[in-house]
């Protein structure tokens, strides 16, 4: 990648990503360690924090006695100079966070939704920002990330595809954007998920995994040596529409038949439902072919998704809808069938709840974490938003 030409802006720039992210991820520390994991000298550490404290970015904490001399100020994120704002988009709400920048949610705030045609929604959301952020006028709003179930192509700010919205290759960072009059980043839900978990779980830092999300539709993350990998178009991760193979027929949303999500899905668990001419209602408590189905075919192309990328952790992250003990009970116990007679050891295997709330903070953090990174190229600022994780 060409440098940007010779600013002592971008070093700046860069230096000071280098320190917050330092404080980041060991708040609280003192100066000596920053100096001694970015390589900065203990002058040019001095000179950063005291802007960083002086905007507010950064703030002392106590006070550590050494064996001798003064005791050394630790420096923490500060909590309220900047805030990130997080938008969980479903086809009836919008659901915002305002989070400080140590990912404390502050502020919430849910709009109903009219209709998913994108300008109602746009509006929806502007409208609910201005709403979750009455009362902090003293904190500056640094950008708004925005969480759509589906396959997203943050680069360019499009929603490809998202049958729960209805939307195909939406703009819809752009239409947002022109609304708010500040940064939007777009993602998908399970990405969204995974940039929390990147940016505030320091066990995962340089980490392999894959964060399988199962919901309303289904998405998977896939994290290469701690960073998001997105792929062409933003389409890594699509494995929803993969062919399962069955032929029977079952129409999705995309249109193709038989695709994974109208198996295990939440949105394909309904349609199987009113095929057989039931009432969809709520899954808690069911444990019938239904939900077998669904599971066996889930723990299969989660284990096969792994066999390929040979990740250490699989996360299966279930939203309140489909957290239901029948699904996640088999679909641990199908995946862990596969790897009977495997050649290389299976990776660890967690099974967690999310709901908007982690989708929308999730969003937030995707804005938070370009604090903690410095662009280094031209490439990197055009085009689009640039990509956190």
């Amino acid at each position: 990648m060409r440098p940007r030409a010779g600013s002592k802006a971008l070093i700046r720039e860069i230096n000071e990503a280098l320190v917050l992210d330092v404080v980041r991820a060991h708040r609280p520390v003192a100066r000596a360690r920053i100096a001694a994991e970015t390589g900065l000298s203990p002058a040019t550490v001095t000179g950063i924090t005291a802007r960083l404290l002086g905007a507010g970015l950064l703030t002392e904490a106590e006070a550590v006695r050494n064996t001798g001399g003064r005791p050394a100020r630790l420096l923490d994120l500060g909590s309220d100079a900047v805030l990130a704002a997080g938008v969980r988009l479903s086809a009836t709400e919008a659901y915002v966070v305002l989070v400080n920048l140590r990912g404390d949610v502050v502020a919430s705030y849910q709009e109903p939704l009219a209709s998913t045609d994108p300008q109602d929604v746009g509006e929806s959301v502007a409208r609910a920002m201005q709403l979750a952020a009455e009362g902090r006028a003293s904190s500056a709003l640094i950008g708004v990330g925005v969480a759509v179930s589906g396959v997203v192509d943050q680069q360019y700010g499009l929603v490809r595809h998202s049958g729960s919205m209805g939307w195909e290759n939406v703009p819809f960072q752009r239409r947002l954007a022109a609304l708010m009059e500040t940064p939007v980043i777009l993602d998908s839900y399970v990405n969204s998920v995974a940039s929390g978990l990147l940016l505030f779980d320091g066990r995962l830092a340089g980490r392999n995994l894959m964060i399988f999300s199962v919901g309303t539709s289904l998405g998977v993350s896939v994290v290469v040596q701690g960073r998001i990998h997105r792929g062409f178009s933003g389409t890594a991760g699509g494995f929803a529409h993969s062919c399962v193979g069955t032929g029977t027929g079952r129409p999705c949303h995309c249109g193709a038949q038989d695709c994974l999500e109208t198996w295990a899905s939440h949105w394909g668990i309904q349609r199987e439902l009113e095929r057989r001419g039931e009432t969809p209602a709520g899954l808690a408590g069911r444990d019938d072919d239904v939900i077998a189905s669904a599971a066996d075919r889930l723990g299969v192309a989660v284990a096969n998704s792994a066999k390929m990328f040979g990740p250490e952790r699989v996360v299966i992250a279930f939203t309140p809808e489909m957290n239901v003990p029948a699904l996640t009970a088999r679909t641990e116990q199908v995946f862990r069938s596969q790897y009977t007679h495997s050649t290389t050891p299976p990776p660890s295997l967690e099974l967690a709840a999310t709901g908007p709330s982690d989708h929308a903070s999730g969003a937030a953090y995707t804005v938070l974490a370009q604090l903690f990174t410095a662009s280094t190229s031209d490439a990197d600022t055009g085009g689009g938003t640039a990509t956190a994780g």
